[in-house]
């Protein structure tokens, strides 16, 4: 890389005893930070960062670690001074705060070293930025590359390329958190996932063959947070925890007599494919073991839409039933929406309305497609010539890194009123309130403990800032009024009530948000007259079109 301060600086040996600073960057807004919630709850960010304690578990014990987490707390030039080198793991959404983290590194004349899923699926975009860069999964070199450190023979790029046995990996480092700071703490049991998904990074950085610790392994996990006193709810990370579906029974069965050798002190939540439906003894072993929600990527209603992405575990059997059938069983479901697939009809947004609605999800996660890199849907969009090159790095409410079929100005406007219509307060509220009809726990499931003093806390709070203050007062009061009518003896649909009446905080005033801003872009869009692309015949190459005056006239009103 020419002209690269970094290819020019010289890399003195740090010695044994390194002092390392690692930093988590902030979060921008998004559904699911649940940033206007945090508002509410005395704890200032939803999880800590999982991936910067395991790695901390794997230096060397002579090393002396300090975490910055900046979602509340300040990065000072005292923190990055004191420290010989400056660690970053990030997610290529929190990008801006990765530049400004290593770019003030740097003026201190600070060693730098990033790595994670922003740089497993960006490393050119890193390399100007940081002093070294790992690409893969570090958990059985990490000791060489520490080696290369102390030594002075660490390279600017460490390409991993082989998937480490995770069974192998050591209990992570939650002893470096400020555990009062946050909502729920984070496990890990696998990575990787069977599936074909084309938008997916996971199966490209992570691997399609679902790699497991042991039972034992997470359970040790488990013990560990509980001798720091953790007795709030845990997030098992997994992108799909029952890829390997038989170890995830096997994992379930033994979480269940930890759960009751230790009086049930955590509630789990994770994800998982939709095919849970049709595993009926996993289900009822998570429901066992408590766990109480799981996400679920739904993705779209559209047949054609889901074939087009590959993702055919949806398509076995009727989505809506196997959505019911879960909650049915014991797991309070969220989902996964995207919109702008090249087969999305026009009438998409107001079927995903639809589906959302009939599903009974009030955390219905939606956005627009993106191609992120390393994906085959990237490498599709690439080779059609459809890529928008200026667009790098996507977010999913910003228009899509390519060029759609749907024309953007539509596809924008779509789903700002799929997001107005799906978090209206009260289509919002009703839609909670169906949830937990359908939703029916089961005995084995026990809620963490919640001091009565936290729990008068955030009520209070909350009934002045949703009750008093907020616009949606009046749906706020209304949900309330019917879920104590309801469910007020019952302490699970009670307290699931609850924390999902705080969530409205976040998600109607997000959800308008996010309305403003596509708005804006699609004015610019609509101005500026972009290309769409247009589906050609087989064997016929691809087409880039401007938009025609008809439908220009027929968006903009």
């Amino acid at each position: 890389m020419d002209g690269d301060p970094k290819d020019a600086r010289a890399f003195p040996p740090l010695g044994p005893a390194i002092k390392v600073l690692m930093v988590w960057p902030s979060f921008p807004a998004s559904f699911w930070s649940l940033g206007e919630m945090m508002q509410i709850v005395p704890e200032r960010s939803l999880v800590p960062p999982l991936g910067l304690i395991t790695v901390a578990a794997l230096c060397p014990a002579h090393w002396e670690i300090r975490l910055v987490d900046l979602a509340f707390q300040e990065l000072r030039d005292e923190d990055i001074l004191w420290a010989d080198l400056v660690m970053v793991s990030a997610m290529a959404v929190q990008r801006k705060g990765v530049q400004l983290t290593l770019e003030r590194a740097f003026k201190l004349n600070r060693r730098t070293m990033i790595g994670g899923p922003y740089a497993s699926s960006d490393p050119d975009a890193l390399l100007p930025l940081a002093d070294h860069v790992v690409v893969g999964e570090p958990d059985e070199m990490f000791g060489e590359i520490a080696l290369d450190l102390e030594r002075g023979s660490a390279r600017r790029l460490y390409h991993i390329a082989e998937k480490p046995d995770v069974s192998r990996t050591p209990v992570p480092r939650f002893d470096l958190l400020a555990l009062n700071k946050y909502t729920f703490m984070s496990v890990q049991f696998s990575r990787g996932c069977p599936f074909t998904c084309e938008f997916c990074d996971i199966i490209t950085i992570y691997g399609r063959r679902p790699r497991t610790k042991s039972a034992t392994q997470l359970t040790g996990e488990l013990d560990a947070l509980l001798r720091l006193g953790w007795r709030k709810d845990v997030f098992v990370v997994d992108d799909n925890f029952i890829g390997n579906h038989k170890a995830a029974l096997e994992l379930v069965q033994e979480l269940e007599r930890w759960q009751r050798r230790n009086r049930y002190p955590f509630a789990f939540f994770t994800e998982a494919s939709i095919d849970l439906a049709s595993r009926p003894a996993l289900l009822d072993g998570m429901v066992k073991a408590n766990f109480w929600r799981v996400f679920i990527g739904i993705e779209s209603p559209s047949v054609e839409s889901l074939k087009e992405t590959k993702k055919f575990q949806n398509l076995r059997r009727d989505l809506l039933d196997s959505i019911h059938f879960i909650q049915q069983h014991g797991l309070w479901v969220m989902g996964g929406f995207i919109v702008g697939f090249d087969s999305d009809p026009p009438d998409i947004f107001d079927r995903q309305i639809e589906f959302v609605q009939r599903a009974a999800i009030p955390w219905a996660m939606t956005g627009i497609l993106q191609a992120p890199p390393t994906t085959p849907l990237y490498e599709r969009m690439k080779k059609d010539g459809r890529l928008l090159e200026h667009k790098p790095e996507p977010n999913n409410f910003e228009g899509p890194n390519f060029r759609t079929v749907l024309p953007l100005p539509e596809l924008l406007d779509g789903t700002k009123r799929m997001l107005l219509a799906l978090y209206d307060p009260q289509r919002f509220y009703q839609r909670v309130l169906d949830s937990l009809e359908r939703w029916q726990p089961q005995p084995e499931q026990k809620g963490s403990a919640i001091p009565l003093g936290y729990l008068l806390r955030v009520l209070l709070k909350s009934a002045w800032k949703q009750g008093v203050l907020s616009r949606y007062r009046g749906a706020y009061w209304s949900f309330m009024r019917g879920l104590m009518t309801r469910w007020g003896l019952e302490p699970r649909k009670r307290r699931l009530g609850f924390e999902l009446a705080l969530s409205g905080h976040h998600f109607i005033r997000y959800a308008q948000q996010v309305a403003e801003s596509l708005e804006t872009e699609s004015r610019q869009e609509v101005r500026f007259m972009q290309p769409r692309f247009v589906p050609q015949p087989d064997g016929q190459s691809p087409n880039l079109v401007q938009i025609k005056e008809s439908e220009l006239h027929h968006l903009t009103g």
